[in-house]
């Protein structure tokens, strides 16, 4: 800024002194200066009684008569009262000075004590306005009379060369310079403000009180489109939008200058708001614009748009790292949650049950409220929802899309993730909407494991009926990256517990095999020692099998041992273990059971097979194909798996040598070798 903008009085602040004079108080101030060519033309500064065509009061023949008068104070170097077209008296007083930009002191918007009702009347005639809003008008001016006027007048010229001296820029420069004071003081205040609305109203508050401006709004981004104004000071707080179109008008990018004042633009653009000049203040730094605060009826001097801008430039700077604070923060916030999103999911114990998190979680990132995950068929060609949200989920696992058909279909295919605003005119798609959509917006993301694609994850409808982002998509995709190593891990862990399935299962019968029953039968007997309980372990045989897999075949000896099985599965417990031993012999782990207990499980065992009809059995020795069973029991035939199964192996023996088709206990005395078929005979009495 040049020094002599700096230096030059301007006319706001000869105003400001002034005004501050109790005698100059009820009048309404401005200045002329000299234009075209020398001859002195009205210009307002702040208005005498109105704005010319804006004011019942006020026509364009005010204008010639604050002009005449001017001319003849000036011609003649003196005061002059004078009145204006609707009658209201003034006076013009003549300014000397060399640096001074003006030429000329109205003082005006004052009556007379007394109306003169005709003259009104014959200037609502002429003027063609309202007979009672000239009246209301009248009578809300301040009431002096023309000697009043004189003395005012006079008083002026006397006062304007002390002012216009040495004084006035002493003045000036002290309230600068308190003004500048002040300012460094609140600096401090807006570089520990905590939020944006703090430093606004900081701002205002302190631009209101030393500036003395009545009213403070800002205009506020508010997405692509639209700026929310707001009042700060003296004004409602929600003053509706503006588009960004013609909110960003009036300070374009390319303009250096923070700071603008409009005059004929404002009704324009503010409609809502009854002022005549604004100034406005762009905040922006790093390349954001963070807003523009607009401050009404006020025109700064040169020097005071400088320390305007000087605490501007603080407040722009401020809102700047309260930006990056703001975006530190919520990135923090955003991997705190995703963090625990990730843990939740590695917590999952089923596939369906991380198919459901990842969905939810997914559509609660972005506040989606309708989506589904679908995965890709075993033979690559079709997806099938696997998981749905917003919809019937038996509707939804009966859709099936082919591979690069549909919209999911195509994701699947290409791999590349789609974002879409509006589905109908989005070249990509230009499909109409279906009605069980809401919003015309959505997102679909490829489930990739390692290089190959294994699903797509949709989502649609926000919440606040918004439009999917370019940040959406991000989020979704980090989410989706970590969502597939979780798929990856579960598919895994499906395979390798089917795997072991199959390690610890014989294939024929669908029993668990010999392999199994080590270990559970260590699992058991610990258990058992550990609590002090009873356990009891059943060798069953089939009587002369092989005979019967040469007479029938070995599909028939096949279907035979799952009868078997079947058998022996539905006699046991459910907390029972059934095992295929090996060949036609099984065994069953009866926990928490002596071995008394045991004997009739064993019996009902023995009575359904020999009950049970076999194809064939009738060529056996005995008629019918039966079951030999031999009974040990924890801890009094053994402590270890191997002294048990040996035990309950010599008790099946016992039972095969005494004629097949019963149970025989361990350990039973030689002189009760026949309760087996005691035991038989009484079950199979009437």
């Amino acid at each position: 800024m040049p020094h002599a903008d700096l230096t030059t009085i301007q006319p706001v602040e000869l105003l400001e002194v002034l005004k501050s004079y109790p005698f100059l108080a009820p009048y309404q101030l401005t200045f002329c200066t000299d234009h075209d060519g020398g001859m002195p033309r009205y210009r307002s500064l702040f208005t005498i009684c109105g704005a010319i065509e804006q004011n019942p009061l006020c026509s364009r023949a005010c204008q010639g008569a604050v002009e005449e008068a001017v001319q003849r104070a000036i011609g003649g170097n003196r005061a002059v009262v004078f009145r204006c077209h609707a009658g209201l008296l003034n006076f013009a007083v003549p300014l000397r000075g060399g640096d001074i930009p003006f030429t000329c002191l109205i003082g005006g918007g004052v009556r007379e004590k007394d109306l003169d009702l005709a003259h009104m009347e014959a200037l609502a005639q002429t003027d063609n306005v309202d007979a009672f809003a000239l009246l209301e008008a009248l009578e809300n001016l301040p009431a002096v009379s023309e000697d009043e006027v004189a003395e005012v007048a006079r008083k002026v010229q006397e006062l304007l060369p002390t002012l216009l001296g040495k004084n006035l820029h002493s003045l000036i420069f002290e309230k600068t310079m308190r003004r500048l004071a002040s300012i460094a003081g609140v600096a401090n205040g807006i570089d520990t403000a905590r939020s944006t609305d703090d430093v606004m109203g900081l701002l205002s508050e302190t631009l209101g009180i030393l500036f003395d401006i009545g009213r403070i709004a800002v205009l506020v981004p508010e997405g692509n489109n639209s700026f929310a104004v707001k009042g700060l000071w003296g004004l409602e707080p929600n003053l509706g939008t503006m588009s960004a179109l013609k909110a960003l008008s009036l300070l374009p990018r390319n303009q250096t200058a923070n700071l603008i004042t409009l005059d004929d633009e404002c009704r324009l653009l503010f409609p809502g708001i009854d002022a005549n000049q604004a100034t406005c203040i762009r905040f922006a730094a790093g390349g954001e614009l963070f807003g523009i605060m607009v401050l009404f009826d006020t025109n700064f001097p040169r020097r005071d748009k400088l320390l305007v801008q000087i605490i501007t430039e603080r407040v722009s700077s401020k809102l700047l790292r309260l930006r990056e604070e703001e975006k530190h923060s919520a990135d923090n916030a955003q991997a705190t949650k995703l963090m625990a999103m990730f843990t939740s999911l590695s917590r999952s114990v089923t596939k369906e049950e991380l198919n459901e998190r990842i969905l939810t979680m997914a559509a609660d990132l972005v506040d989606a409220s309708c989506g589904s995950l679908m995965f890709i068929d075993e033979n690559g060609e079709t997806l099938k929802i696997e998981s749905a949200l917003g919809m019937n989920m038996q509707l939804a696992q009966s859709m099936v899309v082919q591979v690069g058909s549909g919209i999911a279909g195509k994701v699947a295919a290409s791999g590349h993730p789609l974002l879409v605003n509006d589905i109908e005119k989005d070249k990509r798609i230009g499909i109409p909407n279906r009605p069980r959509f809401k919003t015309k917006s959505f997102v679909s993301i490829p489930i990739k494991l390692r290089e190959s694609i294994a699903g797509v994850l949709n989502l649609s409808d926000k919440r606040n009926q918004g439009i999917f982002t370019e940040a959406d998509l991000n989020l979704l995709t980090i989410f989706a990256d970590h969502a597939s190593i979780m798929i990856e891990r579960a598919l895994s862990i499906e395979r390798a517990d089917f795997l072991e399935q199959l390690s610890i299962t014989d294939h024929l019968t669908g029993l668990y095999n010999r392999r199994f029953l080590k270990r559970r039968m260590e699992e058991e007997l610990a258990r058992s020692i550990r609590q002090n309980l009873a356990l009891t372990v059943i060798l069953i045989d089939l009587d002369n099998f092989k005979i019967y897999n040469d007479l029938c075949g070995h599909l028939a000896g096949d279907r035979a041992l799952k009868k078997t099985a079947r058998i022996l599965t539905e006699s046991a417990r459910q907390m029972d273990v059934v095992t295929r031993y090996g060949g036609e012999e099984f065994c069953i782990i009866l926990p928490g059971t002596s071995k008394k207990e045991s004997i009739f499980v064993a019996e009902r065992i023995r009575r359904e097979i020999e009950a049970e009809e076999f194809p064939h059995e009738e060529n056996l020795p005995q008629g019918r194909l039966t079951a030999s069973i031999g009974v040990a029991s924890y801890p009094e035939d053994g402590t270890t798996e191997a002294v048990l199964l040996k035990a309950a192996d010599v008790a099946l023996y016992r039972a095969k040598s005494e004629g097949r088709n019963r149970v025989v206990l361990a350990g039973a005395p030689p002189g009760e070798e026949d309760h087996g078929t005691r035991l038989k005979t009484a079950t199979n009495s009437p």
